[in-house]
């Protein structure tokens, strides 16, 4: 419908003008001595609309010829980047389907002509490092960071992780390292450096880095407590020599304050205090944790404390006897002090009630040895069997309720 009145429009408007020119045709004189040109205006402006578009179009052609040259040349460079392009996308596709070979061989075809070249090149040193060719992993990344050194933080990324997918653990934390300096708060270079330092057993990175991590939220903060935890308990549970209290005491007041009350590095801290000798502190430790919260395991640890005076540690675990007689650690230890106060009769009857709660099997060996002691020797060698079957279930798996410690009693 346009195009009909369009048409309309245009037969209208060269009807009014033809007879216009009809009416009044206009006059046109071109002198210059000796010549003169004199015609029509309705003549005159057809001849200069066709003057002008053919001085135009030999224009146009002049220019256009002189342009083949350079028209080719972005034409072939047109042609070579769709095809680099073409090359690239293959290269991708056959590094997700894992032909590593050909990827790269696509890869390093398309990068002549790429405008993407750091792309090529990080793809390429992945499939390198697939064939387990690490040197050329390491050309092509060093090709990566000359092509794009403003990029720096993206290969350098790349390499540390290729780097800790072929166990090179060292190299890796020596990269992340280096690029902590200039992106500290970076949260995926964060979380890269905890795995490497773990791989690494570097545990006092790990506690040194823990501040950033909260600050970031680079992990969730369950996982920053658990590693925070895990941490400090590997450090205390370090070997340490006799002698190294020093070392024992700093160790423990690197740990937050708010896990110096956590039962698991309480166990682990008094039980280098019982090795490196330190008995009264380990006493003092164990006795006001368990007065602040029970713990099973903190009290048959406390068992194992030699102080000056085992009838007073008596007293104390006897003390607890009172709100937590079902404990089968607490009656252990008790049966231990008992032993260290000269009281054999009690001990027997603590480590027999030991047993009887489905206690752990150094109840049956510390039975089976006071047993010996007083020269029953057939119920010794009942025991110290219990205890071994115990101690078998105990590595197998939970321990099932109805028990040794029955069976025991029966023997006896």
């Amino acid at each position: 419908m346009r195009l009909v009145l369009f048409i309309l429009a245009t037969l209208f408007v060269a009807m009014v003008l033809a007879l216009a020119a009809m009416e009044n045709p206009g006059y046109v004189l071109i002198a210059r001595a000796p010549w003169s040109v004199e015609m029509p205006l309705t003549l005159f402006v057809p001849l200069l609309l066709v003057g002008f578009f053919v001085a135009y179009g030999a224009f146009y052609g002049v220019m256009r010829l002189t342009r083949i040259p350079r028209d080719v040349a972005r034409w072939r460079a047109r042609r070579q980047t769709r095809r680099a392009r073409a090359a690239l996308a293959q290269g991708f596709i056959k590094l997700a389907e894992g032909d590593f070979a050909a990827a790269e061989s696509e890869l390093l075809a398309s990068l002549r002509h790429g405008d993407a070249p750091l792309l090529n090149y990080l793809a390429a040193a992945y499939c390198a490092q697939e064939q387990g060719s690490i040197e050329k992993r390491d050309e092509y990344l060093a090709s990566a960071q000359r092509s794009a050194p403003q990029q720096a933080l993206a290969v350098g990324m790349m390499q540390a992780r290729l780097q800790q997918f072929a166990n090179q653990n060292e190299q890796a934390l020596a990269t992340l390292t280096q690029l902590k300096q200039s992106e500290p708060r970076h949260r995926y270079l964060l979380k890269l450096l905890v795995q490497a330092f773990q791989e690494l057993r570097d545990w006092t990175g790990i506690v040194e880095l823990v501040p950033e991590l909260r600050s970031q939220g680079a992990l969730p903060h369950v996982e920053i407590d658990a590693l925070e935890l895990r941490a400090h308990k590997e450090l205390l549970q370090l070997t340490l020599p006799s002698g190294s209290h020093n070392i024992l005491a700093q160790a423990w007041t690197a740990v937050p304050k708010a896990l110096r009350q956590h039962p698991v590095l309480l166990a682990i801290y008094a039980r280098q205090l019982i090795h490196q000798n330190e008995m009264r502190e380990a006493e003092s430790v164990l006795r006001a944790a368990l007065d602040r919260a029970w713990d099973s395991e903190l009290a048959a640890l406390y068992g194992h404390v030699h102080s000056e005076h085992p009838s007073e540690q008596l007293a104390q675990a006897e003390a607890w006897l009172a709100a937590h007689a079902d404990d089968a650690g607490l009656q252990l230890t008790c049966g231990r002090l008992a032993l260290r106060a000269n009281d054999p009769p009690k001990a027997r009857d603590y480590f027999e009630k030991s047993i009887a709660l489905n206690g752990p099997a150094e109840a049956y060996r510390e039975l089976g040895g006071l047993l010996e002691r007083l020269g029953e020797r057939d119920k010794a060698i009942t025991t110290y069997r219990r205890g071994l079957e115990q101690s078998a279930s105990e590595r197998n798996g939970p321990r099932r309720g109805i028990g040794i410690g029955a069976r025991y009693r029966i023997v006896r």
